[in-house]
């Protein structure tokens, strides 16, 4: 019992830390000290620049080509995760009657998570508070490489089938540009660059001649996940738009996602390690636990916006309460991982 308490506050710790952050991003925009305009500029220096820049510099440092091997299970695990989503959300949206105007999108809540903005900041800061990773320094690089594998398999899907969902659009109708993101470039250019050791030497050490390439881009990278963590509470600031969706939709969404969506993911990476396809690695359970248990994806807004006006305030409300809900349940699904597989 102690240890499940420790658990606990250490979870509360790491979680509250990053909504307290998202909080002030809300409030700067509570107050109209940060407008819509800025926070459109703000999504586009992160989503074009920073992200790319720390998904690089984590990757290149920190996966070589026998932890690409060892690690394939995390870009199918994606499509595993995506593909039980879309089954639960087609059943879900059969139970609780959603607007057939906010139908694809209750399933596409369901099936697609926030991958990237909110599982990085969230599982660095508990390399950060919990005591177990407090001997391990490259815990928090550990815990950006693999995120960024498992977006291997995220990003294609999102832009094709999740975007096919909320656009109605068939999805041999989508750009490659969309699947070719610029986080997923950066991404890419450090799998080359990690998995080659005359790059990497040239690279990432530092008397390489283009080290200062990567010294540049660490530099940007730094700044990826405050300031995510501000767009994130920015674009939850104006509070869900009331009739948009029913309350049962609401609650299925949550219920699904954040409850039983992470307590698949723990008899999942069970089963994983006992068929020898996941490594007895404690970041590597706790990233592929998080991932299932993380909120709805916030690109399916900007999808809706871009594609479907129909369904952008719907999704927006369902956003924001999954989100807030995530306060707690993502507390829980941390501590539980921990006290599994730690």
């Amino acid at each position: 019992m102690d240890k499940i308490l420790e658990l606990l506050m250490f979870s509360s710790k790491a979680v509250g830390s990053i909504f307290l952050v998202a909080a002030a991003g809300a409030l700067l925009v509570r107050l109209k000290i940060i407008s819509h305009e800025s926070l459109r500029v703000l999504s586009q220096l992160v989503f074009f620049i920073m992200l790319p820049c720390l998904l690089f510099t984590k990757v290149s440092a920190s996966v070589n080509l026998q932890q690409l091997a060892e690690y394939w299970i995390f870009p199918v695990s994606c499509v595993i995760y995506v593909a039980i989503g879309i089954l639960i959300g087609m059943l879900a949206v059969k139970i609780c009657h959603p607007r057939k105007e906010i139908r694809n999108g209750v399933i596409a809540a369901i099936a697609f998570a926030n991958t990237g903005y909110l599982p990085i900041p969230v599982l660095v800061a508990v390399t950060i508070i919990f005591p177990c990773f407090a001997g391990s320094k490259n815990a928090g690089d550990e815990a950006v490489a693999l995120i960024s594998v498992f977006l291997m398999g995220f990003s294609p899907l999102l832009w094709t089938v999740g975007y096919s969902l909320i656009s109605g659009h068939k999805i041999h109708d989508v750009g490659i540009k969309k699947i070719f993101t610029p986080p997923i470039i950066g991404m890419l250019l450090g799998l080359v660059v990690g998995i080659c050791p005359p790059f990497k030497k040239v690279i990432c050490d530092n008397s390489g001649q283009l080290n200062f390439l990567f010294n540049s881009a660490s530099v940007i990278a730094q700044g990826t996940i405050p300031c995510a963590l501000l767009l994130l509470g920015g674009l939850l600031a104006n509070g869900p738009v009331a009739g948009t969706v029913n309350k049962r939709s609401i609650f299925t969404v949550i219920l699904t996602k954040l409850i039983i969506f992470p307590i698949i993911g723990i008899f999942y990476v069970i089963m994983l390690r006992k068929l020898g396809f996941l490594p007895a690695n404690l970041m590597a359970a706790l990233v592929l636990v998080v991932e299932a248990g993380s909120p709805p994806a916030n690109n399916l807004v900007v999808m809706a916006a871009l594609s479907n006006h129909d369904m952008e305030q719907g999704l927006a409300t369902i956003l924001f309460w999954s989100y807030l809900s995530s306060i707690f349940t993502l507390t829980l699904v941390i501590m539980t991982a921990m006290w599994v597989f730690g």
